[in-house]
């Protein structure tokens, strides 16, 4: 399917059970899938997730837009978080059931703005968000510095290149057409700008530029202070911290501990924030994936102790929507 929304066309695949509509109204649950950026709508993985959850009773709707597809993120896809919900609860046979929403990376800040909208937030069952992130500075924050502190230990950590590709394209969304290039071509894959290019950025280019390639881990919080008024909007608008107190639907978080896509520390600030909200939530740390995939060649104890884990909260879920 395809429906209209403020930002453009949203893009929905759409999984759902052969069995019949229960008689029962309200037994079949539904979830609103927000794969993350670029167009992953035909990633194994995803397949076999949206299939499995159909099999289990769920009507499943993957939801992408160009600008998620365009590695790309926008609160301008609010709407379209929304239009998509919508859809889902008025298909055939989900008149008055339960449906929520499942995010992944990229997705969990629009499916965190789409269950603060006015227009959905009482009608979602709950909101269930794997290796997504909490305040979108703070990652900002981990880029430039290649480390993050947990358990009051700081470790490495170095990001891969589909995060720093949607990092930049959010915070360069205002650079002058030059910087924009220059940065744009260097990253993330590209060749290193060289003394001579970098010398030409403006002052905010090279600070974010210094923060997009951790060149100068000592010198964050001046570089993040250069960025220009726009981009710190940006950044704030794009960051689920600053409408967490507007939803109404339980969360499940879930993060690898050795992501390297998203800081799983930016999940720990996420439960802490609605621990201190008293929102119901649930989180689980696990060791089993790359980002939001699941790893090969996993250990037995591994897959049983982070297997078991993953049950229970698809068990979880699954009663929830139900």
């Amino acid at each position: 399917m395809t429906v209209p929304s403020k930002s453009g066309p949203v893009y929905l695949d759409i999984y759902a059970p052969t069995s019949p509509t229960p008689l029962l109204a309200g037994t079949r649950g539904g979830a609103l899938v927000i794969p993350g950026a670029g167009d992953n709508r035909q990633v194994p993985q995803l397949i076999n997730f949206s299939q499995a959850l159909a099999r289990s009773g769920l009507v499943v709707m993957n939801m992408t837009t160009q600008i998620m597809m365009n590695y790309d993120l926008s609160v301008e896809d609010t709407d379209a978080v929304v239009q998509a919900f919508q859809a889902l609860t008025h298909l055939p046979g989900m008149e008055k059931n339960k449906a929520g929403i499942i995010a992944f990376s990229a997705g969990v800040p629009l499916a965190c703005f789409g269950a603060a909208d006015a227009r959905i937030r009482d009608e979602v069952a709950f909101v269930a968000v794997f290796g997504g992130y909490f305040d979108t500075e703070s990652v900002l924050r981990a880029f430039g510095r290649r480390a993050v502190t947990a358990d009051g230990k700081t470790e490495p950590w170095q990001p891969t290149a589909v995060p720093i590709q949607v990092l930049t394209n959010v915070i360069t969304k205002t650079f002058s057409p030059q910087d924009r290039a220059l940065i744009e071509n260097a990253l993330p894959n590209g060749t290193p700008l060289t003394p001579d290019e970098l010398a030409r950025l403006s002052p905010q280019a090279q600070a974010a530029y210094q923060l997009l390639t951790g060149s100068a881990p000592d010198k964050v919080d001046e570089n993040i202070a250069a960025l220009s008024p726009a981009v710190h909007v940006q950044l704030d608008e794009l960051s689920p911290s600053k409408i967490i107190d507007r939803t109404r639907a339980p969360f499940f978080l879930l993060h690898d501990r050795n992501d390297s896509s998203i800081p799983f520390t930016e999940s720990r600030a996420f439960a802490a924030t609605l621990a201190r909200l008293h929102h119901p939530y649930e989180y689980v740390e696990f060791h089993i994936f790359d980002h939001v995939e699941v790893r090969s060649n996993l250990a037995l104890n591994q897959e049983l102790t982070d297997g078991s884990h993953l049950f229970d909260v698809l068990t979880r879920l699954l009663l929830t929507d139900s």
